[in-house]
């Protein structure tokens, strides 16, 4: 044994004759973290002690909302013990679930050597962005904003725009952004996809609720686009962090319902959708909406046209207090049925039966009674897939929509509305359950003259 170790040993024994813990004899010579967007988080530690070491652990989160501790660890499978180690780890973000810019990721390490010495480094931290994008940055008083073309115009009113879109939110549910929303705004949906990992290749907008960040594709010239999608985004954004829970999760009727109301315009084609549905009397059930909706195109677009009314009803009939309290038991985790009978004194058939009534549809089949079951299915029951791109809501590409009739800008040209079930992770230690969310797209598929882009 060298003078030096048993200088060592004598003083660990002296502490532990006097009942105290040894201090750490852990030097450490590297801590950082190198981001590689979108993809990938490696984290490096370089460490040596007067003992050998022989344990290295990674605790590291973001600043998503999330459940409990909201910490994962991790375990460098090429740790080795020594008296001195240089290890590293990678956060695989294909594998794991992708990450919207902006996304402040925090970080320490503990080590333990064999004298029983135990070091926690200091927290670090790093935000997560695309560093090679040559952003321009806005800001008003509830969001920041970041884009690369167009004026300042251009993004003072897509800003303006945003702040209207909460106040009539607030105006809606008496619900307000907690905290700042970060929008980032891409000038084609290519660049946006090429931004965040799994995006649909159709996709014009994406909504990390848990994160508070929205991600819009908007051309300098698609203003009037950019003003209904920043709205029908932030409400995404609010109402899912409002309602955020590990319990159970805000059903679809509701939070697309609410999502639409939000943009602040009427759209003929759904109301001419609806209206053929009740004099048709092929109105989707309540019970249907509140699952994942259906992939064929026109049950989908009639999803989407009945959440709007739905919510239109509940809001004008019951009032804003009511949409409220409505919110607040889905944030307490209370089913569908048990939140609606809390609130309003009926269930998911007796919002059905009100509904109808105030649309001037025929009674739904059987009755409507309590734990009856819904008289169409538009789909079967589609289990909540384990897609990866976390927290995140999709919205397409902007393209014109056709008159109730069927004419447009082109008669031979046919809308085609596509779903796609997108994983949203709940944030429990970033090895997050699943749930589902909803993506309704309207696109055009014979011809985009008219709009000048792709979907």
């Amino acid at each position: 044994m060298t003078k030096q170790s048993r200088l060592a040993l004598g003083t660990i024994v002296a502490l532990a004759l006097l009942g105290m813990r040894p201090r750490a004899s852990i030097t450490v010579l590297r801590d950082e973290a190198v981001a590689h967007y979108p993809e990938s988080i490696e984290f490096f530690l370089a460490v040596e002690s007067l003992s050998e070491i022989e344990w290295v652990e990674l605790s590291f989160g973001t600043d998503a909302l999330a459940c409990g501790e909201g910490t994962t660890r991790a375990y460098p499978e090429d740790f080795e013990p020594s008296s001195s180690v240089e290890t590293e780890w990678t956060w695989n973000l294909r594998q794991a679930g992708s990450l919207p810019p902006g996304t402040t990721v925090t970080w320490h390490w503990t080590v333990r050597d064999a004298s029983g010495a135990e070091l926690v480094t200091s927290d670090r931290s790093l935000v997560f962005t695309n560093t090679n994008i040559p952003w321009r940055e806005g800001a008003s008083e509830s969001m920041d904003l970041y884009w690369t073309e167009g004026d300042q115009a251009f993004a003072d009113s897509l800003l303006a725009a945003g702040e209207a879109a909460l106040v009539d939110l607030r105006g809606m549910t008496g619900v307000e952004l907690a905290d700042r929303a970060q929008v980032y705004i891409f000038p084609s949906s290519e660049e946006m996809q090429a931004n965040t990992l799994f995006a649909p290749d159709w996709s014009g907008g994406l909504a990390f609720a848990n994160y508070r960040t929205v991600l819009l594709a908007i051309e300098p010239g698609s203003i009037a686009w950019g003003r209904q999608v920043i709205a029908h985004e932030l409400a995404h954004v609010v109402i899912g962090a409002y309602t955020f829970s590990c319990l159970d999760s805000t059903p679809p009727w509701l939070s697309e319902g609410l999502a639409m109301n939000a943009e602040g315009r009427e759209e003929p084609f759904a109301a001419g959708v609806l209206r053929q549905a009740i004099e048709h009397d092929s109105l989707l059930s309540v019970r249907s909406l509140g699952q994942m909706f259906s992939a064929d195109p026109e049950l989908a677009y009639l999803a989407y046209a009945e959440s709007e009314s739905l919510v239109q009803h509940l809001i004008d009939v019951h009032g804003q207090a009511s949409m409220l309290r409505l919110l607040d038991e889905f944030r307490s985790g209370t089913s569908e049925d048990r939140a609606l009978r809390e609130v309003y004194g009926f269930d998911r058939d007796g919002l059905e039966a009100a509904w109808r009534e105030w649309v001037g549809a025929p009674p739904m089949e059987g009755g409507g009674e309590p734990g009856g079951q819904p008289t169409r299915t538009p789909y079967p029951t589609f289990a909540p897939i384990t897609g990866p791109l976390s927290g995140a809501a999709a919205t397409p590409s902007p393209v014109p929509s056709p008159a109730p009739d069927g004419s447009g800008p082109e008669t031979s040209a046919r809308t085609t509305f596509l779903l796609v079930a997108v994983g949203l992770a709940a944030g429990c230690g970033l090895a997050a359950g699943l749930t589902v969310a909803i993506v309704l797209i309207a696109r055009r598929t014979a011809s985009r003259r008219a709009s000048g882009r792709g979907g």
